[in-house]
């Protein structure tokens, strides 16, 4: 079958790898959909993005990554003792699993898990000649890891569902609620969710701010109140004006923004929440926390948030479809990755891939 293999740091390629296995406990997944999230190209570019963000480690990457977490498709077989109902069954992909076993497993916070199996991610593999992932033209997978879709959400549609479950999570981690209002750093497909997120949860004035005109748009056309270009020494101005010229009682951080920018645009009380790690460092004043101010992280999803993303497109309380702006054949997948690679240039803010 086809793949989209990551065999080291800039060495991208289409092959044709063997048919996955069925062991017990899984199924087979044909590919319709799947999206180039931000973390593959980092993971094409050398990175670790799952180690940096959840365990705050720089980890190397095998050989061999099917990339690709963000999958949609139907279940064509499943092992033996897998409940037969699941053929044929339009399913979106949960990208990973956890030991259940670990301290944060026990303890509700299974999203923090050291010895999680990613799907394209490379994490969990160790055994395989492959790590698999959703850039295939079938996916093996764990049948608890299957998520049946609702009739209402289709397979395009729900190839959103792992960064919506991440905005879920960082809005949640925000405390952002009715009559709040919340600044998003970032446009990318994780900001351009969060919008309608937030909106769910009450928020009154969410402002979006990125580099990025067509990205700008974008969120504007997802819900956001002001979408602000991020240039210029007056950015925190327009900013607080854009807030009735008052300070956020949230932020939420996906792209890894300057704090010292940022955080004085911080009410006291408020929140703000990074969603990208950074090896340097970034010295601040700690002023800029006084008043109860809190700085803090968030990576993944609560298994529960990606339940509650379902809901969402399944209500129609997001709609993805402004965010997903280029769609490619998997045959022409290493031009969908210069694509996503060059934002600036593509307009793109979600790329997703198509399977049969």
């Amino acid at each position: 079958m086809k793949a989209v293999v990551l065999r080291g740091p800039g060495d991208l390629a289409l092959l044709d790898v063997p048919e996955p296995d069925c062991p017990p406990g899984h199924a087979v997944v044909r590919m319709t959909h799947c999206g180039i999230c931000g973390s593959d190209v980092r993971y094409l570019r050398g990175d670790n993005p799952w180690a940096k963000q959840t365990l705050g480690e720089k980890r190397p990457n095998p050989s061999n990554i099917i990339l690709g977490h963000e999958a949609t498709g139907v279940v064509e077989r499943v092992a033996s003792d897998v409940d037969p109902a699941w053929v044929g069954k339009r399913v979106a992909l949960i990208a990973f699993g956890t030991c259940g076993e670990c301290e944060f497993c026990t303890t509700g916070r299974a999203q923090l898990c050291p010895n999680t199996q990613h799907l394209g991610h490379g994490a969990g593999w160790a055994d395989s000649p492959y790590c698999y992932g959703g850039m295939a033209e079938r996916v093996p997978i764990l049948a608890a890891w299957l998520q049946e879709l609702p009739d209402a959400v289709g397979n395009l549609e729900a190839s959103v569902l792992d960064p919506l479950g991440v905005a879920v999570h960082g809005v949640g981690r925000t405390g952002v609620g009715a009559g709040r209002s919340l600044l998003i750093v970032g446009a990318g497909p994780v900001g351009v969710l969060a919008v309608p997120v937030a909106r769910n949860r009450g928020a009154t004035q969410v402002v979006v701010a990125d580099l990025n005109e067509s990205a700008l748009t974008v969120s504007r056309k997802m819900g956001a109140d002001a979408a602000l270009l991020a240039v210029g020494a007056d950015v925190q101005a327009r900013a607080l004006e854009a807030n009735g010229g008052r300070p956020y009682d949230a932020i939420l951080d996906t792209v890894g923004a300057p704090l010292g920018l940022y955080l004085p645009l911080l009410e006291r009380g408020g929140t703000m929440v990074t969603m990208t790690v950074r090896d340097e460092a970034v010295p601040f004043p700690t002023k800029l926390l006084a008043g109860e101010r809190t700085l803090t992280s968030s990576c993944n999803f609560r298994f529960d948030e990606y339940a509650e993303a379902v809901r969402l497109l399944e209500t129609g309380a997001v709609d993805p479809s402004p965010m997903i702006t280029h769609r490619y054949p998997l045959d022409d997948a290493l031009e969908a990755f210069r694509v996503a690679e060059n934002k600036d240039a593509s307009g793109a803010v979600k790329v997703v891939l198509t399977g049969s």
